[in-house]
């Protein structure tokens, strides 16, 4: 009798580098402000490629951010995926490269492959440039006929709708947020800075509806998830769409968060129907209160006049802000920082972010920094929005850092909170996250037996903090002005 060889079922793994933004300050100080999670956010882009692979596939997961460990590459998979923002290309190339000496097809996809393409092909077999659920169905059929090769890019193929992420594939216990949800791609702006118009387009992609539902009713009944993240760029980009989405989210009793343009303060319908759905807080790309600033970042569509009375608008609906601003635009000084942090008080928002301005890849301030010759490192583990990279126009580079360390230990002090959420009503969510971004930065200072930085170090340059300023610009090479 004659038996049929079983089928081999082929193997794909996808990788997720170990995060820099992860270790930058001590993975102690994220445990301390996460109830001890490995890591902050589930990997989604992973999850969509695993959603995206097609039937016949078998598909893992390892995230180098959750398991403490750096993974060991191993000769028993078909093929290899990885992932990478900027700040893990580095980490991305080095397992790349041993997976491809091992002897395994390796594919590079994300953001800093699908802005540097020839560069990620000198360590991989194949770059996935933009959307994995359009170009990993055509990669793994050429893997399968033996002719993987080269660029796949998403425009080059017809649009496939955004796919519900393969969350079975992770542990939630790892991950403080294990529910992030995509539900739009591209923004029609073009901020000087910004990744996303490059990678994902200027025009709006919307996912449907039903399926955003059915995302959330699953995790509702597999993970017991109540609260959510809308990991969008601009969730509110489309009144319409996100009118329709906000109807169908009301009777699933959720809460939600995500990130707006402010443009979002120009509708009140919008505003009321995303509270009645749930909506507890959104992420606003401030930039700076200085409209010099924006106009340097092409943030045409912004005014900073208005941002005190827009935000007041947002809020009086119940929907938290959260501030994210960006320093070391060429009209800033130290004061500049110190204002944009007094503003983000002043307009009482519940908590704010300060990164420093980053030249990614693929953006136009890569390109005029680039051809300015003010880049001072392509070291991709710095291109993390806590390193100064580029020569600033009115700062040192260890100033400039400063500044940035001074605006997060000031607007997360306890009497700063105190002004800015009052005592009521209770904003319980938001007191919880101060304190825990107040206990981080403090231990992590403590451990390193650090002074507090303040922006009163700028006026006196015999403090310990700024002693220890001049010290770690003689140690680095990039400490010049």
């Amino acid at each position: 009798m004659l038996y049929a060889e079983p089928k081999h079922t082929p193997t794909i793994r996808f990788i997720n580098p170990v995060s820099p933004l992860s270790t930058i300050t001590m993975p102690r100080v994220i445990q301390q402000m996460t109830f001890s999670r490995k890591a902050l956010f589930l990997p989604l882009n992973l999850a969509i490629c695993a959603a995206a692979v097609p039937r016949g596939w078998q598909v893992e997961i390892v995230d180098e951010c959750a398991t403490g460990a750096r993974h060991r590459p191993r000769g028993d998979v078909d093929l290899v995926g990885i992932g990478a923002m900027t700040t893990q290309a580095a980490r991305a190339y080095e397992l790349a490269d041993a997976y491809r000496c091992l002897g395994v097809k390796v594919v590079l996809g994300g953001i800093h492959p699908s802005a540097m393409p020839d560069e990620a092909l000198a360590h991989c077999d194949a770059v996935a440039m933009g959307d994995a659920e359009t170009t990993l169905p055509h990669m793994l059929s050429d893997f399968q006929a033996g002719r993987l090769g080269g660029r796949y890019n998403w425009r080059d193929y017809p649009t496939r709708p955004i796919a519900t992420p393969r969350k079975d594939l992770l542990d939630p216990r790892d991950y403080l947020v294990f529910n992030p949800i995509q539900t739009t791609r591209g923004c029609p702006h073009n901020c000087s800075f910004c990744t996303t118009p490059a990678v994902f387009g200027r025009k709006f992609r919307l996912r449907e509806v039903p399926d955003i539902v059915e995302e959330i009713r699953e995790a509702k009944e597999r993970y017991r998830s109540w609260c959510f993240i809308f990991a969008d760029d601009d969730f509110g980009g489309d009144h319409r769409w996100a009118l329709e989405l906000c109807h169908a989210l009301e009777p699933l009793k959720v809460k939600w968060a995500s990130q707006c343009d402010i443009l979002i303060s120009r509708s009140e319908k919008l505003l009321s129907a995303m509270r009645r759905s749930g909506c507890i807080g959104l992420i606003l790309g401030l930039e700076s209160p200085r409209q010099a600033a924006l106009a340097e970042a092409r943030k045409t569509y912004a005014d900073a006049s208005r941002y005190v009375e827009q935000i007041g608008l947002i809020r009086s609906y119940g929907i938290n802000v959260l501030g994210s601003f960006i320093l070391g635009f060429d009209t800033d000084d130290w004061r500049d920082c110190m204002a944009t942090c007094r503003f983000a008080q002043k307009a009482r928002l519940c908590m704010s972010c300060y990164p420093i301005l980053t030249p990614y890849p693929g953006t136009p301030l890569f390109d005029q920094y680039r051809r300015q010759g003010r880049l001072l490192t392509t070291d991709w583990q710095r291109y993390n929005g806590a390193s100064v990279v580029f020569e600033p126009a009115r700062m040192t580079t260890g100033e400039l850092r400063h500044a940035q360390l001074a605006a997060f230990t000031e607007f997360y002090t306890p009497r700063s909170a105190l002004n800015r959420l009052g005592v009521w009503p209770l904003l319980w969510r938001s007191w919880l996250a101060n304190l825990l971004s107040h206990r981080g930065l403090t231990y992590y200072y403590g451990k390193k037996g650090r002074q507090v930085p303040q922006f009163r170090d700028f006026l006196d340059r015999e403090s310990r903090a700024w002693r220890y300023l001049r010290e770690e610009q003689t140690r680095s090479p990039s400490g010049r002005r």
